[in-house]
């Protein structure tokens, strides 16, 4: 079965209006401190950030997002060097103890997960700043790779499947990533910064080949992800799942599947991911859709289920014209811009000529 694209976002979306970076910091609880917020003490972080307080003695949210920001301004002016280290190291400098000081340390809670929610929040949703204003190192940069064909992309949701990725990425020259799990922000920023770093367009048609579980949460997984490449510029996208019921025979189909957790929690979560499942007339999901028709009982998929010898098989089935085609695109892209720094070269040139005659004629007019 040949891969269709289920997804293809063309082009960027008219541009809202934003508001001032002054207005966002406000909105966020942001404000200049000329004191090192992370060297003061119980009374002055109790002082400064009481407001919204709930369970601790200081709103939490709103002390990590003033250190982080702090952080940032200090680097910003030249005043200390950017951290190179990773966002877990940052937590350990800056955050914990400065929780512990002012009594909102917790041991119930996994606030560093807060606070790599905070940096999401800041880069991604507030559009404060990135990532690589602090200097933070990648822990997954071992993970991704900008290959020639850098706009066809193999993504995997699980970090198992980097030797299949690589191999692929060795043998066709594409680009590469495992997101392990939720797809790091981070992580995104810094592959399309080396993409830029490549001079590869943005504006381009990109080709996303992804590797993840056919369930609610592997597809959430995929979708995070295209929102992520959506906010740092990729807007032409092509998606393919190479996951999915009709990879497998409809024996290999019920002696692989598993079955989806319900329940309330999940019933929104399976009834999207149905509906959407539904819409690509999958032949073999009759196999993963048991009992009563209105409310079934649904299995999903590894993304294991599916051998790499099989994936190899359809990339080359799919992705491979489009290598050709990438190829064909980008010597035309260079021919293009080529042709255009030749007739800008010319169009300057004739202008200079045609200054220099004129003042040539002035000369002569003076004398």
């Amino acid at each position: 079965m040949a891969l269709k694209p289920f997804l293809t976002l063309s082009g960027p979306k008219p541009l809202k209006m934003k508001t001032s970076l002054k207005d966002r910091l406000k909105a966020a609880g942001i404000r200049h401190f000329d004191d090192l917020i992370h060297d003061q003490s119980r009374e002055w972080l109790q002082k400064y950030f009481k407001k919204g307080a709930s369970k601790y003695p200081v709103n939490v949210a709103r002390l990590m997002r003033n250190i982080i920001w702090q952080v940032r301004e200090r680097i910003r002016y030249g005043e200390k060097p950017p951290l190179n280290e990773l966002i877990r190291t940052f937590w350990y400098m800056y955050i914990k103890p400065t929780l512990s000081r002012a009594g909102a340390l917790a041991y119930d809670v996994d606030q560093y997960k807060q606070l790599v929610y905070q940096f999401v929040h800041m880069v991604r949703d507030l559009d404060l700043m990135r990532y690589s204003d602090i200097g933070f190192r990648d822990d997954n940069e071992a993970h991704r790779r900008v290959g020639a064909n850098a706009n066809i992309v193999l993504f995997s949701e699980k970090l198992g499947h980097q030797s299949f990725l690589s191999e692929i990425s060795g043998k066709y020259r594409v680009s590469i990533i495992a997101l392990g799990g939720q797809p790091s922000v981070l992580s995104l920023e810094y592959f399309v910064d080396e993409l830029k770093a490549q001079s590869v367009n943005l504006r381009r048609s990109f080709y996303f080949f992804g590797i993840v579980d056919y369930d609610p949460s592997g597809w959430i997984v995929r979708d995070a992800f295209v929102r992520n490449l959506k906010f740092y510029g990729i807007k032409n996208i092509h998606m393919f799942d190479l996951i999915h019921p009709d990879m497998l025979t409809p024996r290999e189909v019920r002696l692989a599947r598993y079955r989806i957790p319900a329940g309330k929690s999940m019933e929104a979560k399976n009834k999207d991911w149905l509906k959407d499942v539904h819409s690509r007339k999958y032949d073999n999901q009759k196999y993963l859709e048991m009992g009563d028709p209105e409310s079934p009982v649904l299995y999903g998929l590894e993304a294991e289920a599916v051998s790499s010898k099989r994936l190899t098989g359809e990339l080359e089935e799919v992705m491979l014209p489009l290598i050709a085609k990438s190829e064909d695109l980008v010597r035309a892209y260079e021919l293009r811009r080529l042709s255009e720094r030749i007739r800008r070269l010319a169009l300057r040139r004739f202008r200079l000529a045609a200054k220099a005659e004129q003042q040539g004629e002035n000369h002569g007019r003076a004398i």
